[in-house]
């Protein structure tokens, strides 16, 4: 019979070495895609800045029947339940502890608005309408087309057969066990979306993508299968010559011109915070289920409690979504020196040519929403996945040597190692065991090189027994942040950062907190934030502190241009930077390779753990 090594190798052939570039990679043909929750973010490498479209598709119903219903962007389930009232209001008087904690620039305190205050006055106003250019128009559907993508795809009329469908939601593809919600059904809805966007905005031809190369950034806590699917779309459906895929949160470092820091990626559906020092460091990071739709959702709720009704408004239409989205944006800030009733003009562009005017009463409401970042029990949200954390890849038989493999090796090479010493010296094998097995359990990773994916799965114990890890029967292991209670962004940074083993590491993370993503675009959050960490930074680390640097719009100085870089572009820009770096060039995956190797490539050439 064949050895097994040897038919091993005639099935699953060993991946090839990264091919050496003899030329350097043109800018202009490699395209950076960061796709996210709500804005697919795309764009040559070469170019100042990515297109930003809705990432979005509108598909016609069959039979002229809309039978499904939308997606929604803002109402979701996790807050249909019998205690979210008493959350929020539980949340909602944590923050106003909280702000008038603190005092203003110049020493007073706040003084704190109550809605009644504001509600006769504010029940009594109407809207003024008046016609306006800047108004959206709805899509044209005279034609009938079987799809609309991005903008078009948020302004079609209720009255069209046609079902509106976001690939993506929280940070991860939107699987779910209705129509559509297959991986399948997603990734063709992602292929057209991008498709589109290239032909006609970016204007280059499918055809022409085999001479193109494409930079895929993913999540911090990703799902193996949906980066695998992603990544077959991309070289063998859309037909991109070569492609890398990496972290964003490590591309933001990039982006921002430094190599150590605590990053925190508050987007419009989910908060993520890892710390990297070159990489990511497995540890320290998750992400939370909530962000800037959950802000604007609360606010909505807040301008109704005090008598602001805005009926033109329902959050279950998406014009409207994008309406409310503005209004947050504008109105709410995190200026602690802002305080009191103020008159405020809330604009509705309506769709179709109408603009309408709210001249309001406003108090804490527009700082309030925003602490919600601080304070997530504000949002009302309860779920079993709220946090997340990176779990193990689930088997692939496309990967024959996967972790599940390279575990069970070590069991068996660990247990082999113990027999072996038994047999040949069994009176210093138990010494030996003893002091390896609590020097392992002292520092787990002694066993591991850096590189490893691996831990260990067995350890001999002080009695010579071999023990194995729970996890060995648990078949979608996950670290133990699944059992914490939603935190804010300020917890959330001491959290990870305190999860590094390293003090001169801690405080090196300390002193550089990168924040990234267009959820926490607001004045003032800087200061708060600064504050709330320095609070709760432990003792003896906040007096090694010579600084704390919180950075949200880094200098763009390697493109020569001189303006700051918006925090939602970050990522984006470190991928374009990363794509041109010699140092990368060993990371591309090229389509022929892909065909034979699949996956495994993922594993061998991504730079970060698999």
């Amino acid at each position: 019979r064949m050895p097994f090594t040897a038919s091993k190798k005639a099935l699953f052939p060993v991946t090839p070495d990264p091919i050496v570039e003899l030329h350097p990679v043109q800018a202009q043909t490699i395209i950076v895609i960061q796709p996210g929750s709500v804005n697919l973010r795309i764009g040559r490498a070469s170019d100042a800045f990515p297109i930003t479209v809705p990432h979005c598709i509108a598909r016609r119903c069959p039979n002229s029947v809309k039978s499904l219903q939308d997606d929604y962007m803002l109402l979701r389930p996790e807050c249909n339940h019998s205690e979210a009232g008493q959350q929020i209001r539980s949340g909602l008087s944590s923050i106003q502890e909280l702000l008038l904690s603190r005092p203003t620039s110049i020493g007073e305190y706040r003084q704190v608005t109550q809605p009644r205050q504001l509600m006769h006055f504010n029940s009594q106003v109407s809207g003024e309408s008046c016609e306006s250019s800047d108004t959206p128009s709805w899509t044209d559907c005279s034609k009938k087309q079987p799809y609309f993508v991005g903008e078009e795809a948020l302004y079609i009329p209720p009255s069209e057969p046609y079902h509106l469908s976001w690939p993506m939601r929280r940070g991860r593809l939107n699987e779910h066990s209705g129509p559509g919600g297959s991986l399948t059904s997603i990734l063709a809805n992602i292929e057209v979306i991008w498709g589109h966007v290239l032909q006609e905005q970016l204007e280059v031809p499918i055809k022409d993508l085999k001479h193109y190369r494409a930079v895929l950034l993913i999540p911090d806590v990703y799902v193996h299968r949906q980066v695998k699917g992603l990544v077959n779309m991309l070289l063998n459906s859309l037909g991109f010559g070569a492609v890398i895929v990496h972290q964003e949160s490590v591309c933001a470092t990039y982006g921002s011109g430094i190599t150590v820091a605590c990053v925190v990626d508050v987007g419009d559906q989910k908060t993520s915070v890892s710390c990297v020092e070159g990489r990511t460091l497995p540890q320290s990071q998750f992400t939370m289920e909530y962000g800037g739709s959950d802000v604007s959702r609360l606010f909505h709720s807040l301008l109704a409690r005090c008598g602001v009704s805005l009926p033109e408004l329902s959050l279950a239409r998406p014009p409207d979504v994008v309406q409310m989205q503005g209004l947050k944006e504008t109105s709410c800030h995190l200026n602690q020196d802002q305080h009191g009733v103020s008159q405020q003009t809330l604009e509705i562009h309506r769709v179709g040519g109408t603009l309408v005017r709210y001249t309001m009463r406003l108090g804490d409401e527009c700082i309030l929403a925003p602490m919600a970042l601080f304070r997530p029990l504000a949002l009302g949200l309860q779920g079993a996945s709220l946090i997340r954390s990176q779990i193990r890849a689930e088997p692939d038989g496309d990967d024959p040597h996967d972790e599940h493999y390279l575990r069970q090796t070590q069991r068996q090479s660990w247990a082999g190692r113990i027999a072996g010493s038994k047999k040949d010296n069994p009176d210093s094998m138990g010494r030996e065991a003893s002091e390896q097995n609590l020097s392992n359990l002292d520092d787990p990773s002694a066993a591991m090189d850096d590189d490893s994916n691996d831990v260990p799965e067995i350890m001999p114990t002080t009695d010579n027994k071999i023990l194995r890890r729970p996890e060995d029967d648990e078949e979608d292991e996950v670290n133990d942040e699944t059992d914490l209670d939603l935190m804010g962004v300020d917890e959330a940074i001491i959290h990870s950062i305190e999860k590094c083993d390293s003090e001169d590491l801690r405080r090196r993370l300390y002193s550089c907190i990168l924040v990234v993503g267009g959820g926490l675009q607001f004045e003032g959050a800087v200061s708060w934030l600064q504050h709330q960490v320095t609070q709760a930074i432990p003792g003896s680390m906040r007096a090694q502190l010579d600084s704390m640097d919180i950075i949200t719009k880094p200098k763009a100085s390697h493109w020569d241009q001189g303006w700051d870089i918006d925090s939602s572009l970050t990522s984006w820009k470190g991928g374009a930077i990363l794509a041109c770096l010699d140092s990368t060039q060993e990371l591309w995956i090229r389509q022929q390779e892909w065909k034979q190797f699949s996956v495994r490539l993922l594993r061998e050439r991504a730079p970060f753990n698999w």
